[in-house]
Order: C-alpha cells, then sequence, then structure tokens
C-alpha cells in the first residue's frame, strides 16, 4: 500500500468515527424529543395573532395598556401550552408550575422576538406590518425610552445572529429558560417545593441543546455558540426586567389600568 492509499485509508477510518460520534451524541430518542418540540413549537408560535392585534386601542394611554395586556396574555397563554406539552414540566409539583410560569414568562416573551423578527419590515412581532407597526406606536404612546427601545431591539438582533433563527435552537432554549429558577432576578421568588426535578429536566434539555450544537458543526464553532448564548441569557435578563419594570410602573400610575390588565399580564408583571 503506498502513501496516497495509506492517506484515503485514514481519511475513511476518520469519516467513520466522526459519523459514529455524531450518532452516539444525539440517540433516536434524542432525535424524536427535538422533533415533538418542534413540531409543538412550530405548531404554537408560527402563527400571527391577527385578532388581538387588530383590536389594539391606541386612542390614549390607558386604553393602549388594557388592549397590549391582553395581546400578551394570548402570547402567555401559547407558553403556557407550549411547556405543558413538555413531560417534564406537565409532572412538577403544580405550586413550582407557577411558580416557574410567573417568573420566568416574561423574559421569555422577549426571546421569543427573535424567532418573529423580519429583516424586511425590521420588525419583531408576530404578524402583518401594519400590526408590526402598532406595537411600536403602542410604545411611542407609552413614552418608552429610547435607551430602553435600543437596549432591547439590540438584543433582538443579536439573538438573530447566535440563533439563525432556527426553531429548534429557540424552542429548546425557551424550554432551559423556563426550567431556571432566578431567571427574573427577583428576589420576591419563592423557592421551589422539588427543586431537584426542576434541575434534572432543565440538565436534560441542556444536553439535547449541547449534542444539537454539536451534531451541527464541530466541537470549537460548538463551544463558541453555547458561549453566545450564555452571554445572551444575562443580556435577556437585564433587558427584560428593565422593560417589566417600565411596564409594572407605568401600569400602577396609569388612572383606572392596573385593575384592568389582562389576569396573566397582572401576574408576570408582579401587580397581583
Amino acid at each position: 500500500m503506498d502513501l496516497e492509499e495509506e492517506v484515503l485509508v485514514e481519511n475513511s477510518d476518520s469519516n467513520e468515527e466522526k459519523t459514529e460520534i455524531s450518532i452516539q451524541s444525539l440517540d433516536v430518542n434524542d432525535w424524536l424529543t427535538i422533533e415533538c418540540v418542534r413540531l409543538s413549537f412550530l405548531t404554537i408560535f408560527d402563527v400571527p395573532t391577527t385578532q388581538l392585534t387588530d383590536v389594539l386601542d391606541l386612542s390614549d394611554r390607558t386604553s393602549a395598556l388594557i388592549t397590549y395586556s391582553q395581546f400578551v396574555d394570548e402570547i402567555a397563554l401559547r407558553f403556557i401550552n407550549f411547556f405543558r406539552q413538555i413531560e417534564q414540566f406537565e409532572h412538577l409539583n403544580i405550586d413550582d408550575r407557577l411558580v416557574l410560569i410567573k417568573y420566568n414568562i416574561f423574559p421569555l416573551l422577549m426571546t421569543l422576538k427573535c424567532f418573529h423578527y423580519n429583516p424586511i419590515t425590521d420588525c419583531c412581532s408576530p404578524g402583518t406590518h401594519e400590526q408590526a407597526m402598532k406595537h411600536r406606536q403602542f410604545f411611542l404612546l407609552c413614552n418608552q425610552p429610547m435607551s430602553l427601545r435600543d437596549a432591547l431591539v439590540n438584543m433582538v438582533l443579536s439573538l438573530v445572529e447566535v440563533t439563525k433563527q432556527d426553531p429548534i435552537l429557540i424552542s429548546l432554549l425557551l424550554i432551559i429558560l423556563i426550567f431556571s429558577r432566578g431567571l427574573s432576578m427577583s428576589e420576591n421568588e419563592p423557592i421551589l417545593n422539588d427543586y431537584l426535578s426542576v434541575y434534572q429536566a432543565q440538565s436534560f434539555y441542556t444536553k439535547i441543546l449541547w449534542n444539537y450544537l454539536l451534531n451541527q458543526t464541530n466541537e470549537t464553532q460548538a463551544i463558541q455558540r453555547w458561549t453566545q448564548l450564555i452571554t445572551m441569557i444575562f443580556r435577556i435578563q437585564s433587558v427584560a426586567e428593565q422593560i417589566r419594570q417600565f411596564i409594572h410602573h407605568l401600569c400602577l400610575n396609569t388612572t383606572t389600568a392596573a385593575d384592568k390588565i389582562a389576569p396573566i399580564m397582572q401576574s408576570v408583571l408582579h401587580i397581583s
């Protein structure tokens, strides 16, 4: 066997080894889990929110807050529907599920925006361009500080770059985040009854996401993207808390608005 043949054999063996490693990193059950999560995510979130966006009342700040809260309520309900299809979440202590939803949903609302981002309209709300413009008008009506809007926009654009708007990556990230106690950075977040089950569920999906990244790229690139995702989580926490506090303050200081805010919105804003 000459040198060229030896190199070819070595390359063939190396490729076979890489294939085996790739297959072993995500087994059949992992791929089934990924596909179930992907289908559930797209079924629930890859649809417009036409009806509620159309009734967004921008005639005054109070009406805008109330109708916007109804829109957020629908998205929050979609999140609850999505997570209740996750076996590990459904089997959690009921009080722990309520805590995770109440304290983690708002950062997830911010995270989801990267999936809906449209570079043509430069908007990150589901639906048509006209509906997206209504959301912009809402924040203008509420006198949202430009620095806060810039922080949100930059965060969304960075998430788009890191995730490539891959529904598998985004859906797995959302699941990992819902199982993240302390994501809200709230001092009032209660202690979980069964923290171990929450930790095990988070670890399960963290491992799947890591192996998925390995499957899509090489180890060096996977580490780079993983590091970028960790960095993005800290940014999501910071921006989400700033926006939550802004809307919370707005609701409490707008006459008659607080009592009419949709129930789930009241909960995630920590008004109730």
